[in-house]
């Protein structure tokens, strides 16, 4: 099977998963019924309702993970790097990327100069791109694909584009649409002003320039079976609200026959309905009655079930999905969030490896050869009082000032203005130190 079927094929194949792991987050996925009966019943009046909470693992995650900088050897790929983050918006980019791998599982990266040789970085959807990794070596990129709709002399078509360490190959479909199996005859080359007559260009940089970030699969995806089992409940509740008001009633009859419906003067139907307000006229009026609605006790109980469902199997504090204001001491919130802050250790682990490589290649773009490291923002909850006690003992302890603030999460180049200013030596971080933890006991 060649590199462009291998490539196209699998993201096509791949590209219903990514939809449902889209559809559950944003709260849109359809509501799953055993009969169709039921399913047109209730697509009529309560299919609207949704309180979506398979979004809030992926949240959680999310928001523990934020990169507050790029740490370099030298100045000249700190100015490099400095530069690519702030043409690039990268402080909102790095953000809408992690949350994107954390709701698909997969999210690429592509970075290029652009004509005028500035660095562009940028996310590629995992619906649209893939990597292909080598057979003997599934940690090695073979080589990446992208694919994306075009319109050709007012037909659409479909563009592919093969990334090599050493070349990139460029194809565009023969019709407007493609096959469910794909084959090499469904494209060809094409031709512009960078590639040759076979649709090919050299990569000068011998490297592939997308990168996979991958935690492996979409971080809600132990909540779809709570949320499917909340949706129906909600519904269902939702359906029967106006039941609540209205029961349906009925007389028993004594000669007649037929069952003519209330709350409606044109409406001479002799079937039974289950509308809400109905009379249901039976023979032999001998009796009258009403039925009563489901109980709303009988759907919100296993409701707040399946949401405590959802955070066990998702390693989520329930504290995310339930808005309680408690008094919680700091040991305690951090025993209530150790699983959670287990997760996001490895969620930072798998992401930042595939940015780190982002930043060493556009440092490669600009002919440095260097290493790099991403700052993160602190992922536990702490209180302030206990921040700057663990401060004061790394400091304490010894570990240099700069590498303290890092830690903590501060911006680095605010770290860097502090040590130009004097402010990271001894005695001035010993008084910073000092002076917050006397305002924190007044």
């Amino acid at each position: 099977m060649s590199e462009l079927k291998t490539a196209v094929q699998t993201i096509l194949d791949r590209a219903k998963d990514y939809q449902t792991a889209q559809r559950y987050y944003e709260g849109t996925v359809d509501e799953i019924f055993a009969s169709a009966k039921v399913k047109r019943a209730l697509e009529k009046t309560g299919n609207q309702f949704r309180v979506n909470y398979a979004k809030t693992p992926v949240d959680a995650v999310g928001s523990r993970l934020e990169i507050t900088g790029v740490a370099t050897l030298s100045d000249q790929a700190k100015q490099v790097v400095d530069q690519a983050w702030q043409e690039n918006n990268l402080e909102l980019e790095l953000s809408q990327i992690i949350t994107n791998t954390l709701i698909y599982g997969d999210a690429y990266v592509c970075v290029w100069p652009d004509e005028h040789d500035q660095t562009q970085i940028y996310y590629n959807s995992p619906l649209s791109t893939v990597v292909i990794y080598d057979v003997e070596n599934p940690r090695k990129p073979a080589y990446a694909a992208k694919m994306f709709p075009i319109e050709l002399e007012g037909q659409q078509r479909v563009r592919v584009n093969l990334y090599f360490a050493g070349r990139i190959c460029k194809f565009i479909s023969k019709s407007e649409s493609l096959p469910m199996t794909v084959q090499d005859s469904d494209f060809e080359p094409f031709v512009d002003e960078d590639t040759d007559e076979q649709g090919e260009l050299i990569n000068e940089y011998g490297q592939i320039p997308i990168f996979h970030l991958s935690t492996g699969t979409p971080e809600h995806l132990a909540a779809y079976g709570p949320q499917n089992a909340i949706n129906k409940l909600l519904i269902s509740q939702m359906s029967s609200v106006e039941a609540y008001g209205f029961p349906t009633r009925y007389v028993i009859a004594g000669d007649h026959t037929g069952s003519p419906s209330d709350f409606g003067d044109d409406d001479d139907s002799n079937s039974l309905s289950n509308e809400p307000g109905e009379l249901w006229w039976l023979q032999n009026v001998n009796k009258v009655g009403q039925f009563d609605p489901a109980k709303p006790e009988t759907l919100i109980s296993p409701y707040r079930e399946y949401v405590r469902a959802m955070a066990s199997v998702t390693s989520t504090p329930l504290s995310y999905f339930e808005n309680t204001q408690t008094n919680v001491s700091g040991e305690a919130l951090r025993a209530a969030e150790a699983p959670l802050v287990k997760k996001v250790r490895l969620r930072q682990l798998a992401i930042g490896s595939a940015l780190r490589k982002v930043f060493l290649f556009v440092l490669k773009l600009n002919q440095i050869d260097e290493d790099v490291q991403l700052q993160w923002r602190q992922i536990e909850s702490i209180d302030t009082s206990e921040t700057w006690d663990i401060i004061k003992k790394k400091r304490d302890a010894g570990l240099p000032a700069e590498q303290i603030w890092l830690e903590h999460g501060y911006d680095t180049a605010l770290i860097e203005q502090w040590k130009k200013a004097g402010l990271l030596d001894q005695s001035a971080t010993t008084n910073i130190i000092e002076k917050e933890n006397g305002d924190e006991a007044a």
